[in-house]
């Protein structure tokens, strides 16, 4: 087998890697690396059918895991288009309250205006009614005059015309007081809105959303085992570290006393 990058014959390991590599390869990319063997060498210790074993176990382990994620997004997938339906849904209810509080309101003041309606058209009718009746009796009056000065005596025309000039009085001054008369006025069925319609409105038109969309996302749990980890086909060669050291210094002293010295008693611990 060649490398990819150099096009040369892989020869070599490196155990800090997990790597088959060429000459160009250590020199430039492991040239740090220690442990550096001959690529028959690893083959030949590596036991493929464990090697094997390890891979499939861990494949059907991913295969779980990715199963797993699947299964988890496709439910997730199908919460989240019913929580997006539910939303349209809540504001179809907010809507529909807000419509049946109108309904309520405007049903409410419909009542009120056909009551106030009726109430005034009532009376206006009932005033019509009494004017009609002072008109016809004026009438009857017009006709009484122009008739009373036929074959009467002048007695009972000037008894006549002064009842008359009485009737006539009566009818100035019930005009005179209808200026007064509050069934005189024209009337019209107006709306005094509520100021809080107003500040409503206000704050319906600046309203730019009814609510904030967002994302909300939760950690899920992928049942990993946390003893599974990736197994290298090959042994990496353990490296010494140096944890204690103990270091003993010794020093000789050169002292010519040699001619002073008769007898030496050496010790056990080596003092002498």
């Amino acid at each position: 087998m060649e490398c990819d990058k150099h096009n040369q014959p892989l020869h070599l390991y490196c155990p800090s890697h997990l790597m088959p590599s060429c000459d160009v390869c250590i020199s430039t990319s492991h040239s740090k690396c220690t442990g550096i063997t001959s690529l028959a060498s690893v083959v030949e210790k590596t036991k493929i059918e464990k090697s094997q074993e390890n891979a499939e176990t861990d494949i059907n382990y991913f295969l779980s895991i990715l199963d797993q994620l699947v299964t988890s997004k496709s439910k997730n997938i199908k919460t989240g288009e019913n929580h997006s339906i539910g939303i349209r849904k809540s504001f179809k209810e907010i809507r529909k309250e807000i419509d049946k509080h109108l309904d309520h309101l405007e049903e409410k003041l419909c009542q009120e205006t056909d009551i106030m309606w009726n109430k005034e058209r009532s009376k206006a009718t009932d005033f019509i009614s009494v004017i009609e009746g002072k008109r016809q009796n004026l009438k009857e009056v017009k006709e009484h005059l122009q008739t009373l000065t036929t074959n009467t005596s002048k007695l009972q025309s000037f008894l006549g015309v002064h009842k008359i000039e009485q009737q006539v009085h009566q009818c100035q001054r019930y005009i005179e007081d209808l200026e007064d008369d509050e069934r005189t006025k024209e009337f019209d069925i107006k709306m005094k809105q509520n100021d809080e319609i107003e500040n409503i409105l206000s704050k319906l038109v600046s309203l730019e959303s009814l609510g904030e969309v967002i994302v909300d996302k939760t950690e899920i749990n992928l049942n990993k085992e946390t003893s599974l980890m990736w197994k290298a086909q090959v042994k990496s060669q353990e490296q010494s570290n140096i944890n204690n050291m103990t270091m003993n210094i010794e020093t000789k002293i050169k002292i010519n006393i040699g001619k002073w010295i008769s007898d030496i008693i050496c010790l056990i611990d080596g003092r002498v």
